[in-house]
């Protein structure tokens, strides 16, 4: 078993920046994505499945 966590995957992606308890993280990584278009002040986290 892998103790690392791959970003590049959609479950890894989710348990890393799907959690409100990393919602800075996030924020941060959509600015740097975004830099010069946008800035991101807050986000809200919806369901993330459809059942």
């Amino acid at each position: 078993m892998s103790k690392f966590i791959n970003p590049f995957t959609d479950i890894g992606f989710k348990k890393i920046f799907g959690q409100s308890i990393t919602k800075n993280l996030l924020i941060d990584f959509l600015n740097d994505l975004l830099e010069g278009e946008k800035h991101i002040a807050d986000i809200t986290f919806l369901d993330k499945e459809q059942m």
